[in-house]
């Protein structure tokens, strides 16, 4: 009995021996040959990283961005030098300001103009205000003696002008509200839109440039007699009137002030 008990135990440990060896030969087979995919790769199949060591390893690096700082501080202390020499010169002849019209494609915050401005060599100082006149027109404040220089860089990059522009026409006048109105109602509402913006452009306009600027355009007629007085006293209070009425900012003779 105990003989044949032992016989059995003893086949029926052989029998899970002889499983558990199939079921691990399964489980190989399954598996990936790493090793084997391994004899049959090399660092050609693997491209090269492309070098990430930072600027301040590199020597010449270095120079170029200490090249590039002086020179644009040599640019900003130049452009110091020549605004501090313009105040002692003698007054130009060719007194006053003018603004120049340049058509554009979208109507981008002023600071984006200014830069790509810069982006062109125009000394930015000079621009003393910028503004959308109408859809596609920017309209760029600098003094009579800066016009031909504008001009003329911007010429080399193919910008054209529209001299013949009128930012008090009654054309800007778009919304269908104004249709029925006669043309002198037209007109009237093209200039005090037109020096509401012109009051707008004096409170970015820094003294004492503001106060020619001020007497520039109450000589044309795009501001009032209020408006002027306010820039001129440069007292905080008065300094922004735009917040006024549009009563105050034109009066019907101030109408007639039509360049």
């Amino acid at each position: 009995m105990i003989k044949r008990l032992s016989t059995e135990l003893a086949e029926a440990r052989a029998e899970i021996a002889s499983l558990r060896q199939t079921t691990q030969q399964s489980t190989n087979m399954n598996q990936p040959n790493h090793h084997e995919d391994d004899k049959h790769l090399s660092s050609e199949d693997f491209p090269a990283l492309p070098s990430q060591t930072p600027p301040w390893h590199s020597p010449q690096r270095i120079s170029q961005i200490k090249r590039s700082l002086a020179e644009h501080e040599q640019q900003r202390r130049l452009q110091r030098q020549e605004a501090a020499a313009r105040l002692l010169q003698p007054p130009p002849e060719n007194q006053g300001f003018q603004y120049v019209y340049l058509p554009i494609k979208a109507r981008d915050p002023i600071g984006q103009v200014r830069t790509r401005l810069r982006k062109l060599d125009i000394t930015n100082n000079r621009i003393l205000n910028i503004h959308y006149p109408d859809r596609n027109f920017v309209a760029l404040l600098v003094h009579n003696d800066y016009v031909n220089e504008l001009r003329k860089q911007l010429e080399r990059f193919k910008v054209t002008f529209k001299d013949n522009f009128d930012p008090c026409g009654s054309k800007l006048l778009r919304d269908p509200k104004y249709t029925d109105l006669s043309p002198e109602e037209r007109a009237n509402f093209a200039l005090m839109y037109h020096s509401n913006r012109m009051a707008r452009a004096l409170d970015y306009i820094r003294a004492p440039i503001k106060h020619a600027v001020a007497r520039f355009f109450y000589s044309k007629g795009w501001i009032s007699k209020t408006i002027l007085q306010g820039t001129l006293s440069s007292s905080p209070t008065n300094t922004s009137t735009t917040t006024r009425g549009m009563g105050e900012i034109l009066s019907p003779n101030d109408h007639r002030r039509v360049y």
